[in-house]
């Protein structure tokens, strides 16, 4: 397998080429992801249940949006029904969940250095009042406030591997028949060798997002399906394009 590595530029160059592919069937995209919303309010109203559901479905919904971005690349129309083509092909929806799997397993592991952290100040506080020792509160705090940013970077660390494994992982999936775990090394491979190019997306979209909600948050019901065009056109120059002297090729 062979990912590009793109311009900087380039994370711009996405947005457009996301804008075009929603400019195609504006209504359409908008409907289908009135529906993902929907799904995911009716799955949020379900405690704890809900949210890892939701957690597990999200890259099967992810992955027939962006089925019907490749379909409309391709020249043919967009249809409501592409949403849930991760449901129809079955060979792909297994690997899709697994890869909600891993997100929630990244989740739970984010939580539980959390829960240490919390834990081991609470038991630490403890320990030092049963032993009468005078520690000054301005030195305990020093010592948690630096055990914190520790916790604070492993569990953003944690996030941003998530992030990484299925910025890719889910196209790679649904359009490019890989499984799961493979899927996910060359997505965060490929996020690494892009980092400039997918750092400029995301300060681009972080300014259309904030844009987006001023109007009520009508803006975001655009912004959605841009996004998700968007990360295709992606895809499409990274694994897809055919390789070039920038090409980089990436373990199987």
């Amino acid at each position: 397998m062979t990912a590009i590595r793109a311009n900087a530029g380039r994370g711009w160059g996405w947005i457009v080429e996301g804008w075009q592919l929603f400019a195609k069937a504006p209504g359409v995209w908008i409907v289908i992801l009135l529906i993902y919303l929907a799904i995911s309010v009716v799955l949020s109203l379900i405690p704890l249940i809900g949210m890892i559901g939701h957690t597990l479905l999200n890259p099967v919904l992810a992955g027939g949006m962006l089925y019907g971005a490749a379909a409309q690349a391709r020249g043919e129309n967009l249809e409501i029904a592409h949403l849930f083509q991760g449901f129809r092909d079955q060979e792909r929806m297994g690997p899709l969940v697994m890869l909600g799997l891993l997100s929630v397993a990244g989740y739970i592991l984010a939580f539980i250095v959390f829960m240490i952290f919390i834990g081991g100040s609470f038991a630490t506080g403890l320990a030092l009042n049963s032993t009468g020792a005078n520690v000054p509160n301005e030195a305990m705090g020093g010592i948690l406030a630096g055990v914190g940013l520790i916790v604070m970077l492993i569990v953003i660390t944690i996030g941003i591997l998530i992030a990484m494994a299925l910025f890719y992982g889910v196209p790679l999936v649904m359009l490019g028949r890989q499984n799961a775990w493979p899927a996910v090394q060359a997505s965060i491979a490929a996020s690494w060798i892009n980092m400039l190019p997918l750092l400029v997306f995301g300060l681009i979209y972080m300014v259309l997002g904030i844009i987006s909600v001023i109007p009520l948050g009508l803006g975001l019901l655009v912004l959605g399906p841009v996004t998700v065009c968007a990360i295709y056109a992606s895809y499409r120059e990274i694994f897809e394009e055919p390789p070039s002297t920038t090409g980089v090729h990436l373990a199987k």
